[in-house]
């Protein structure tokens, strides 16, 4: 017992001083003005931030003996001592509301052997537009054997705070965790997939979870890549047979690519599915994603004969190996009617194969005007393509521009807007390669797009310490309230109800 009390009077005066040291900070009197600017980690420097972002923790990556750093916008100012610039969260938020649209500025100042220095100052733009305040995403390991221990997180974008609102292991050990999606952002109505053990989907309606098996025989596989009807209880689909290689010696390692692969629409409420598009072997259609009016759906298909019929699945598996390269995928759209829930022909939006390359991530932005897209050299499977970037299409006029602002040498992927358009967030592996992390970016008014930056931490140095990696990032509007046992307990169900499959005679019958 006296230990603990010894021990908590320890940390109680540690914390005394530490605060009494910060409050009596003072910039020095003396410095070395130099016109070089500070190196920190994240690179938060000329970047458009959101007036409700959670502090902006940096790292200062100059060698020193004591540091001091000056946050100021407007006439409120803040100093801070230390390497590591943790933000007081209140002071933070106060600073941003009172300043919108106006500069934040950061001013470093490095002591080394008992010299000062000041370094150039780092200027942000504290933007009138807010970013919606939740995120959610999967985080997975760079491999595959402990797949049970992904989990589905949700992160409030104002502060700091992370949890889960699924994992794998609360259903079984060899369960693993796939997509989420969420209609018109809100969590209302929102699903995912579990497989491999207790495999289905789970959806959650008004609150409520209940667990579908998808898979039909009419299908031949799962429903994966989700994409929910901005207002009718309909989600569509795509239905792929999976497989995936591992290279030996191509910086690409891995590519996941498909035996087939078709598009279908699942009823909500009548648990029925029927196709989108007639069954093609030579046809793959996949990443469904609806335009904001609900009235056409985009997605991607490429066309390869792999020669081979899909119910010969270990001969259809080795042809597709050999041909994975050869998977370029165009972008399509297709007129749908909501009165009678018919779809009309398809039509062709961009023609990537012509050009030796693939669309994939079709995202139309909330005002219906843009399409954000990303662009590979092959395949469908971005996250290891470093020569993967970000594109932008415009509805009105057919301008496609890659988003040379947002883009680097790594791969960009997946990504997502945000309710207002003002933002989006996507996948990125600039660090190092290696772990995709999320970034932000800003549509300006002349219709470029900020700086992007990195994902605020508590601790700045998590995002090169945390070996794993964010996956299908969504942006929401509010938090989700069911708990994670309910979820769980959804889908622990080991025989959960099947859909119906609804063949074109019968929905003809039924008109």
């Amino acid at each position: 017992m006296n230990s603990i009390m010894t021990k908590m009077n320890s940390f109680l005066l540690f914390s005394i001083l530490l605060m009494i040291g910060c409050r009596n900070a003072t910039l020095p009197q003396q410095f070395e003005e130099t016109t070089q600017k500070p190196a920190i980690y994240p690179d938060y420097s000329n970047i458009t931030i959101p007036p409700n972002i959670a502090p902006m923790n940096f790292s200062i990556q100059e060698e020193g003996d004591r540091f001091l750093t000056k946050i100021s916008a407007g006439s409120e100012s803040l100093l801070l001592t230390g390497k590591t610039v943790d933000i007081p969260l209140p002071a933070w938020k106060k600073m941003l509301l009172n300043n919108i649209g106006k500069n934040i500025c950061f001013d470093i100042f490095v002591q080394k052997n008992n010299k000062w220095t000041k370094f150039q100052s780092i200027t942000n733009k504290i933007t009138e537009n807010p970013i919606d305040p939740w995120l959610s995403y999967r985080l997975i390991a760079p491999g595959y054997e402990h797949y049970s221990f992904l989990g589905l997180f949700q992160r409030n974008l104002e502060t700091f705070k992370e949890t889960p609102f699924f994992r794998g292991n609360l259903v079984d050990e060899k369960t693993c965790t796939n997509c989420h999606n969420y209609q018109n952002r809100k969590t209302d109505n929102f699903l995912f997939h579990t497989r491999i053990s207790l495999g289905g989907t789970v959806f959650v309606t008004n609150g409520e979870a209940v667990k579908i098996e998808t898979k039909t025989d009419e299908t031949g596989g799962a429903c994966v890549y989700p994409s929910w009807h901005p207002d009718l209880p309909l989600v569509a689909f795509s239905v792929n047979n999976t497989v995936q290689i591992f290279h030996s010696l191509s910086l690409d390692k891995i590519e996941v690519l498909d035996t087939f692969s078709d598009l279908v629409l699942y009823d909500v409420e009548k648990h029925a599915i029927s196709r989108i598009l007639p069954k093609s072997d030579d046809s793959f259609e996949t990443f469904p994603s609806w335009a904001p009016d609900g009235r056409t759906l985009y997605y991607c298909v490429a066309h390869l004969d792999l020669k081979v019929p899909r119910e010969n699945k270990t001969e259809r598996k080795k042809a597709a190996l050999k041909h994975y390269s050869d998977f370029k995928y165009n972008l399509m759209k297709i007129p749908f009617d909501p009165a009678t829930r018919t779809f009309g022909e398809p039509e062709l939006v961009i023609d990537a194969a012509a050009i030796d390359k693939s669309v994939l991530f079709p995202r139309v932005s909330p005002d219906g005007k843009s399409l954000l897209y990303t662009l590979s050299k092959y395949g469908t499977f971005p996250i290891w393509h470093p020569d993967s970037d970000l594109w932008l299409l415009n509805l009105q006029t057919g301008e496609n521009q890659p988003l040379n602002d947002v883009n680097s040498c790594e791969s960009e992927s997946f990504h997502n807007w945000d309710s207002t358009g003002n933002w989006f967030v996507f996948s990125s592996r600039r660090d190092d390669g290696s772990y995709t992390r999320l970034y932000f970016t800003h549509k300006n008014q002349d219709g470029s797009f900020s700086k992007p930056f990195l994902l605020p931490q508590k601790d700045p140095e998590q995002n090169i310490v945390l070996m794993k990696s964010y996956n299908i990032p969504e942006l929401m509007t509010e938090p989700i309230d069911i708990s994670i046992v309910e979820l769980a307990r959804a889908a622990r169900v080991p025989d959960p109800p099947k859909a119906t499959f609804i063949s074109e005679q019968e929905k003809t019958a039924k008109k």
